[in-house]
C-alpha cells in the first residue's frame, strides 16, 4: 500500500512539475574539453597508502521475486571503519550496521578484505565485473556487479575540489546487480541497479556535504553535491552528467535547495528529505525525494561523548531534463563531520 501511495503522489508531483516548467529546454551543447585522466583503472582501483583518507562505496536499489524493494549500501574506509545498511522500502524499516576493525586493502588492483569473510574484488575486466561479500550481524550482502558503462571520471578528469582540498574520484554509474541479501536472519534473492564510488585525498576539513547519485530512465546518470561549512553556509556546488553515449558534462553552476526535512528523534539532527536541483544549460529541474526518511546512521552511538551521525538512503527522482519529462532513482548522503573523537580513534576525517 505504501509503495502504491508513493507512486500516485509521484505522478501528481510530476504533472505539476511539467505544468510549471513547460517549454524549458537547453538544446544541444558541445562537450567541454577536459584534461588528461587523473585516475587509471585497474591500478587506481586498489589502495593508495599515501592518501590520508580513502573510501570505497556502493549503493543499490534492489527487488526480490515478490516485488519487494530494498536499498543496500556498503562503505569501507581506510581508517578502519565499515558501514553496511539495508533499507526495507516495502516494510518501511532501516537496518544500519557499523563495524570497526583492521582492513586489508591491496594496492594496484581492487581486492579489498575485511576479516575472514568480507571481500570486494574485480572478477573480470571485460565487462567490468566485481564481487562483493559484506558480512554483518543482522545484514549481509553477497552481490555480483557488472558495469554497463565505462568509469566516470568525476569532474571530467577525475580530480575535483572536495571540502578544502583536491580529491581523486571516479564512479561506476550503472551497475547490473544480482545476488542475495540477508536481513534479520532471512536470505533474500535480489536484482537491480547499483552505483560504485572510489575516492581518495590527503585530508578532509571540518566541512560536510549533501551528496546525490541519480540514474534517470533515459540512461543518463548524474552525480552532484554541495559542500557545507561547519557554521552552515554552502561553500561550493558541483555536478557531473554522463549521457547515454558516455559523453560528459561538468559544471559548478547549479542550484541545490532543500525543500523538506526530517528530524531524528535519536540524535536531534535535521536531514533533508526533499531536494530540488536546477541547472540552466540543459534545462535541468529535478526533485529528489527520500524513500525512507528515517535512514540515519549513528557511527559512535555506543561511545559517550562522540558524535558522527549522518543520513544515507534511497531516493526517487522526477522532473525535466532538456525539455523532456524524466523519472529515476538514486541515493543521497547527508554528512556533517564527527565531533568528540579522541586522537587515534576510528575517525574517517583523519
Amino acid at each position: 500500500m505504501a509503495t502504491r501511495t508513493f507512486a500516485l503522489l509521484l505522478l501528481v508531483a510530476l504533472a505539476l512539475s511539467l505544468a510549471l516548467n513547460a517549454g524549458c529546454g537547453g538544446g544541444e551543447v558541445e562537450s567541454l574539453p577536459y584534461g588528461p585522466p587523473q585516475a587509471q583503472l585497474p591500478e587506481d582501483e586498489g589502495a593508495h597508502p599515501e592518501a590520508g583518507v580513502e573510501w570505497w562505496y556502493l549503493n543499490s536499489l534492489l527487488t526480490d521475486a515478490e516485488g519487494h524493494e530494498y536499498g543496500a549500501m556498503a562503505a569501507y574506509f581506510n581508517a578502519g571503519l565499515k558501514i553496511v545498511s539495508i533499507s526495507d522500502l516495502t516494510g518501511d524499516r532501516y537496518y544500519p550496521e557499523v563495524t570497526f576493525g583492521i582492513p586489508d586493502y591491496a594496492e594496484g588492483a581492487l581486492d579489498l578484505r575485511w576479516g575472514s569473510e568480507d571481500r570486494w574484488h574485480r572478477t573480470d575486466a571485460d565487462p567490468l565485473s566485481y564481487s562483493l561479500e559484506a558480512r554483518g550481524g543482522n545484514v549481509s550482502l553477497s552481490l555480483g556487479l557488472v558495469s554497463e558503462k565505462p568509469p566516470l571520471l568525476v569532474g571530467g578528469d577525475g580530480l575535483i575540489e572536495w571540502t578544502d582540498s583536491s580529491s581523486y574520484y571516479y564512479s561506476l554509474t550503472r551497475l547490473d546487480v544480482d545476488g542475495r541479501i540477508e536481513l534479520a536472519g532471512r536470505g533474500i534473492d535480489v536484482s537491480g541497479t547499483g552505483w560504485m564510488d572510489h575516492q581518495w585525498m590527503d585530508s578532509l576539513s571540518d566541512s560536510g556535504w549533501d551528496w546525490f547519485s541519480v540514474q534517470l530512465d533515459n540512461d543518463t546518470d548524474l552525480i552532484f553535491w554541495r559542500i557545507v561549512a561547519p557554521d552552515g553556509p554552502v561553500t561550493s556546488r558541483d555536478l557531473t552528467v554522463m549521457f547515454p553515449d558516455n559523453s560528459i558534462y561538468h559544471t559548478l553552476d547549479i542550484s541545490l535547495e532543500k525543500l523538506d526535512s526530517w528530524v531524528s528523534p535519536d540524535s536531534g539532527r535535521e536531514y533533508g528529505t526533499l531536494w530540488r536541483l536546477e541547472e540552466e544549460t540543459y534545462g535541468l529541474d529535478l526533485q529528489i525525494v527520500s524513500l525512507l526518511p528515517q535512514a540515519e546512521i549513528r557511527v559512535f552511538e555506543d561511545f559517550e561523548g562522540m558524535d558522527f551521525d549522518f543520513w544515507e538512503g534511497a531516493t526517487a527522482v522526477f522532473g525535466t531534463f532538456d525539455g523532456e519529462a524524466v523519472t529515476g532513482t538514486g541515493y543521497a548522503e547527508l554528512v556533517r563531520p564527527p565531533t568528540g573523537v579522541p586522537g587515534g580513534g576510528p575517525n574517517p576525517w583523519q
